[in-house]
């Protein structure tokens, strides 16, 4: 297939995640920052220099606060209700839903990913990509030896995810100091460099994969603001360090190639990190849909668009269509063989005018184990261009469904769906404590549901953290407004397409993949 001389020579999607959006310099809003009464000192020579650059969204937002979920939406400019994917090991990528790389690939483009398996191969997402590359060395190498081949590549870094740049442990070029203080002083451990084992009084050892374990630990409740705090600062080194490392040399190989200047770049974050709501001594991410973990860094560069900002709301859905366009596609995202939920971003560009009035945002609950356990709705929310967000929170239960579950599975179900929270130890051993008193599961389920506040309205310009929520019943003056977003959000909701025998891992890749997993903190193995 021939291409125009006016084709890009290169269309390139990167997540970085895990970034959140108030820690990038272009950024005015400091949200954590003050929280922490902190000023913002971050030096990111590169993603300042791809933000000056580029059109930097200002009121980007995501659709789920943990990867799987966000990155389908993105790459297929789609909602879960048609892609289907809400979590990493049980649900794929339907065979209908046309990812980007499909796209790209059916016009004649190679097309490349830079990723762990986990992130685009277990949910369906690698289909049609033509090289599919553990690190971003091989796919530099092939644009530097064929710079003119059409290329769509998608780039996944994970460096600044939790637990915030291990990769670096051994570059000569980091000082990790931060990263020993902090064990040191708020967990007690102290670091074994050659064995990559954290070691506490008494000499007793667990590996850098228990990361996740340690944090989770309360600790003393007069250390908990003063343990986020520093958790906090040291993932602003981890940015710090991957901007510096990685990312600089990413760009400058591009820039030497003479790529850098000629492609269309898209830079966004799946989602952000966040003080855990209900476990405040954690700073992670996860299926809540708090604003804090919706709002993400987005830019993008390509050879026309001049650099400027946008201050109306966009979502990461909108990518899909607009990197076609920009591909220089008239038309092509009309032409999707599945319905998208995303629309170009140029006539914002253009105008700062929204594409679309509001966006939808899902967290499931992706709690797995050895048996595949069903996917749980745990929040839903609509966020609006007046900068209001509508929550349900949880998800009605039938009696059918949670009958025949083993008392374990059933507690957890009834938390997360019914109350809507993690379901943390003390939480189950309340729930398990009725039940042994002879309290019914239907009983149990109905009174639980109707004693929270399932449906709420925030005003997010004012109340950024969501800490005031109106609770909307049918006494509250906006009762009708409510119910015509309640109708959209159950109209919204998604629905798994739940792993069949032919797309399902081998044991040993399964292995793995939980194992990685595991030590990111996503799933308990």
């Amino acid at each position: 297939m021939t291409h125009s001389k006016d084709t890009p020579p290169l269309v390139l999607l990167v997540c970085i995640d895990a970034l959140r959006y108030d820690c990038v310099n272009w950024q005015p809003e400091t949200t954590y920052f003050q929280k922490f009464a902190m000023p913002r000192r971050l030096r990111t020579p590169t993603l300042d220099r791809i933000g000056a650059e580029s059109v930097r969204f200002h009121r980007a937002v995501s659709h789920a606060g943990y990867t799987p979920l966000s990155l389908a939406t993105t790459m297929t400019g789609s909602y879960a209700k048609t892609h289907g994917v809400v979590d990493f090991q049980n649900t794929r990528c339907r065979d209908e839903v046309e990812p980007l790389a499909s796209r790209f690939k059916a016009r004649g483009w190679r097309t490349c990913s830079v990723c762990g398996p986990e992130f685009i191969e277990s949910i369906g997402l690698a289909r049609d990509v033509d090289h599919v590359f553990t690190s971003e060395e091989p796919l530099l190498k092939l644009l530097e030896d064929d710079p003119d081949t059409p290329t769509f590549a998608f780039v996944h870094f994970n460096d600044v995810h939790h637990p915030y740049v291990f990769q670096y442990w051994d570059d000569p070029r980091v000082n990790n100091l931060d990263f020993e203080l902090l064990m040191q002083i708020e967990y007690g451990l102290w670091v074994d460099h050659d064995t990559r084992e954290f070691v506490d009084a008494k000499g007793a050892r667990v590996g850098f994969d228990k990361w996740p374990e340690i944090i989770a630990t309360p600790g003393p409740e007069d250390r908990i603001a003063q343990r986020v705090t520093n958790l906090f600062k040291y993932y602003l080194h981890g940015i710090q360090k991957f901007d510096g490392l990685r990312l600089a040399s990413f760009v400058d190989r591009l820039s030497r190639c003479g790529l850098w200047d000629r492609a269309v770049t898209a830079f966004f974050a799946d989602h952000g990190e966040i003080i855990w709501p209900l476990a405040p001594w954690i700073m992670s991410h996860g299926k809540v849909v708090d604003e804090q973990l919706m709002r993400v860094p987005l830019t993008i560069k390509a050879p026309g668009l001049e650099p400027k900002d946008v201050r109306t709301l966009v979502g990461l859905v909108d990518l899909y269509p607009t990197l076609l366009e920009l591909a220089g596609w008239e038309g092509a995202a009309s032409s999707a063989a599945h319905e998208l939920d995303g629309r170009s971003l140029l006539p914002v560009v253009e105008r700062d005018e929204p594409v679309q009035p509001d966006y939808y945002h899902e967290g499931w609950s992706v709690l797995v184990a050895d048996e595949r356990r069903l996917p749980v709705l745990y929040q839903r929310a609509i966020r609006t261009q007046d900068d209001r967000k509508y929550l349900l929170t949880g998800d009605l239960m039938d009696p059918a469904e949670f009958e025949p579950l083993e008392e374990d599975e059933f507690i957890r179900y009834v938390i997360e769906r019914a109350l809507g929270e993690i379901a943390y130890s003390p939480t189950c051993d309340t729930i398990r404590q009725h039940l042994s008193k002879g309290a019914s599961r239907s009983d149990l389920t109905a009174g639980l549901t109707a004693n929270v506040a399932r449906f709420r309205r925030f005003n997010l310009k004012d109340d950024p953290f969501e800490e005031r929520g109106e609770v909307m019943n049918p006494e509250h003056p906006d009762w009708n407004d409510f119910l015509r977003q309640l109708v959209r959000l159950v109209d919204m909701k998604g629905v798994p397409n739940l792993i069949d025998e032919q797309h399902r891992l081998s044991s040993e890749d399964e292995r793995k993949l939980l194992a990685h997993l595991g030590e990111l903190g996503y799933v308990e193995v």
